[in-house]
């Protein structure tokens, strides 16, 4: 289903050259040594680099990332055809929730909140132990194995799909399909149309939500689907295509997120050998270790806005016509908020961290992300106190969607 026509992106002013960076925001290089980049980002006013012959605008300072979230009449999440965004339509011009500015979004949102509440996500949590204690088991003989396909991945597939979506597993490759044909969408060149494959995929996720729906319309059952389709039919306030919506970007966001953020933080602590023996030494540490985690190594690097009106962020103008590239994992390098921010301290309790964004789109599963990571980390720490990189000089390989740094491999030796 695509919406998008051809329109005519809004004509830019000549910029200061400058205050271009030349970098690929995208790229491998990139992602593999962020934090050089961030660390000088984070001090600095916005900025421009090229983008598909156009020119963005990048933001990295902590203040300035939280207020270009919360100002949607200058930076809104609604794409805008025409203006060079087409490698980050990953839902074909369907109005799913992160790419609706208020009043909407939070009209949807109260929908989904009852499935991502404090509550329920203390109901899930025996569950969500079950599960960790399960995968442990499967690898624990094993002389080595990779934590992100062989551990985590599977961990989060069985408990989205399985625990919270209650999708029988013979279904689940409908999702992981989907899920992996999202990376198609990088690769097509501006104005053309989308792989078959990933159209095919697409399709397929999209019929089999729809009859979730009527499923759970008929049959009503306290999962998360069948929460937020009795909110809908409470409420005469969604579509079944918002709802789809709703469905496809929990998945996708949370299969990415959370299986990569176990890969990330067990490759943080085994990195930094003084930090695991004392999370060791002190179990109750877990919480604020993995805050830690989720700050100095947020998956996400940036997330876009369309900026929509002329404006001037610290001496740099930004005009109409303009992407945006609001950095989380920049903003959590500013020094202003992190003193160090380089330097890995589970003792930190940093406060604020923009890993999982900020204002009415703060991500609504970050209690979920947490409660997964904080039980893996706990688990595999104090049941295996010799826990470590299999080969602690290989580099590790990054990819996932461009403005992702999913790690690809961190094999681990639990003995």
């Amino acid at each position: 289903m695509t919406v998008s026509t051809a329109r005519q992106a809004p004509a830019i002013p000549s910029l200061d050259p400058e205050r271009f960076v030349d970098v690929d925001l995208f790229g491998a290089d990139f992602k593999a040594d962020v934090a050089k980049w961030f660390l000088e980002w984070a001090e600095k006013p916005p900025f421009y680099v090229m983008v598909d012959g156009r020119p963005n605008a990048v933001i990295c300072r902590h203040e300035q990332v939280k207020a270009a979230f919360a100002d949607y009449e200058t930076f809104s999440v609604v794409p805008q055809p025409g203006w060079g965004a087409d490698y980050l339509d990953y839902f074909d011009g369907l109005p799913v929730i992160i790419e609706i500015d208020p009043p909407e979004h939070a009209r949807l949102r109260r929908l989904m909140q009852p499935a991502f509440s404090p509550r329920r996500m203390s109901q899930m949590q025996a569950g969500i132990d079950q599960l960790v204690e399960e995968m442990i088991e499967a690898v624990s003989g094993e002389d080595d194995f990779d934590i992100v396909t062989e551990f985590a991945q599977p961990l989060v597939l069985r408990l989205l799909l399985g625990t919270v979506f209650e999708f029988p597993p013979e279904d689940w490759h409908i999702f992981t399909n989907y899920s992996r044909a999202l990376e198609l969408v990088a690769t097509v060149p501006p104005g053309a149309p989308k792989p078959q494959a990933y159209r095919e995929a697409f399709q397929a996720a999209h019929q089999y939500c729809e009859m979730i729906i009527e499923e759970r319309r008929r049959q009503p059952k306290d999962d998360l689907v069948g929460t937020v389709v009795a909110a809908h039919d409470d409420h005469a306030s969604i579509t079944t295509e918002e709802l789809f919506g709703i469905l496809v970007v929990l998945f996708t966001g949370g299969l990415g997120t959370a299986s990569s953020m176990i890969g990330l933080c067990m490759l943080r602590l085994c990195r930094s050998p003084d930090q695991m023996k004392m999370l060791q030494d002190d179990i109750t540490l877990v919480p604020p270790a993995v805050e830690e985690c989720l700050r100095i190594d947020a998956l996400g690097t940036f997330r876009h806005r369309y900026v929509m009106k002329d404006c001037v962020i610290d001496g740099v103008p930004l005009y109409r016509g303009m992407i945006a590239h609001l950095s989380m994992a920049g903003s959590n390098y500013d020094p202003a908020f992190y003193p160090e921010p380089d330097k890995f301290d589970i003792k930190r309790n940093p406060r604020d961290i923009s890993t999982f964004g900020h204002g009415d789109h703060f991500c609504i599963g970050h209690r979920l992300t947490r409660a997964v990571l904080c039980t893996v980390v706990r688990k595999l720490v104090t049941k295996f106190p010799r826990v470590r990189l299999s080969d602690p000089d290989r580099k590790v390989a990054y990819g996932g969607l461009p403005t992702e740094r999913m790690p690809l491999d961190v094999r681990l030796r639990l003995t």
